[in-house]
């Protein structure tokens, strides 16, 4: 599918945002699930995460996760420190049961670079190493405010060299490795891919779920998104985040911290899940449409109905994330 229609020289850096010259999701209708599932969190009064503030939000997140179904049982699930410089970050690894070498992932969350934890994301990387029988390495990544730009980066980066030398250990192929991620993880992992290209380990494939990629957006006078307003993520969110994350405003266009302002040429191929009813769709499709003029692969799956959050939401809550789950366990497959 093409999802562009003219093509053009990338730069190092930008200071705007290419703008899409292809479809718009705005105007979408939420899907029966995804709008069963807000009007749900509506009824029950669940607040925005920015009224919850930083530890309410973190401790909503933590309950949330805890209330949730468990994952499947696996046949190894252990904890590792990654060195990052002189500090280290933690990662688990997921491994099911395999008498091949594995595809190798590594999972960098979603939360606004300010929310998530290796507990919270446990469920989905469950289901992720069981689906797409493969090995999970999960990133649990320094968070904002405490570890602001580009803490996060860092981890990753670390963790992707960490998986390459390590992954043999699981029973996971280093010549098949993956990166995973989803809202701001999915930035966070397109900017690690792009660090390690010439210089570290071979990425085959990332997978960027309603990634994160556009801070530069998020100033006043910037036009809502038609479900900006609306749970689970709403505009005024995505601006505290923001907040928190970069320290000064320069740093926003920094094409680390905004990767669609970045030069995109040499990517591997790319997997790219998008939501038509999430505020972040409009950024996640300008940087499919960027990969591809810059001749990166990528194969766009539109989910027109769908909100922020659908792949790694459980099935029994959200129907539709069984089959988000597939059409990543399929790029996995073939990475």
């Amino acid at each position: 599918m093409n999802i562009g229609t003219t093509a053009s020289k990338t730069t190092a850096s930008r200071t705007t945002a290419p703008k899409t010259t292809g479809p718009s999701f705005r105007g979408m209708t939420r899907d029966a699930d995804a709008e069963a599932l807000v009007a749900g969190m509506r009824r029950a009064g669940v607040p925005a995460l920015h009224e919850l503030g930083l530890d309410g939000a973190r401790q909503y997140l933590s309950a949330a996760a805890s209330a949730g179904r468990p994952g499947p049982e696996l046949e190894h699930v252990s904890d590792h420190d990654i060195p990052v410089g002189e500090r280290v970050t933690r990662a688990r690894v997921y491994r099911p049961t395999s008498a091949t070498p594995l595809p190798t992932v590594v999972y960098a969350h979603g939360g606004g670079f300010v929310l998530g934890t290796l507990a919270a994301s446990d469920a989905f990387c469950r289901r992720l190493a069981d689906a797409a029988r493969c090995l999970v390495i999960s990133v649990d990544y320094s968070l904002a405010p405490e570890s602001p730009f580009p803490a996060a980066i860092d981890d990753v980066v670390a963790a992707l060299h960490w998986a390459a030398a390590n992954a043999a250990r699981w029973n996971g192929d280093p010549g098949r490795l993956v990166a995973l991620g989803d809202s701001a993880g999915g930035g966070l992992v397109t900017v690690a891919v792009r660090k390690t290209l010439g210089s570290g380990p071979t990425v085959t494939r990332q997978i960027l779920a309603y990634p994160g990629v556009d801070l530069t957006g998020l100033t006043a006078g910037t036009d809502p998104h038609p479900y900006g307003t609306e749970l689970p993520l709403t505009d005024p969110d995505r601006a505290w985040f923001r907040g928190l994350y970069v320290t000064e405003e320069s740093m926003a266009s920094d094409p680390d911290a905004a990767p669609l302002l970045g030069d995109v040429t040499g990517m591997p191929p790319t997997t790219v899940l998008l939501g038509g009813c999430d505020p972040l769709s409009d950024e996640g499709l300008a940087y499919a449409q960027h990969l591809w003029r810059a001749g990166v692969s990528v194969d766009l799956h539109f989910y027109a109905g769908q909100i922020h959050g659908f792949l790694t939401l459980d099935d029994a809550i959200l129907p539709r994330a069984s089959e988000a789950l597939g059409v990543v366990s399929i790029a996995i497959a073939n990475s």
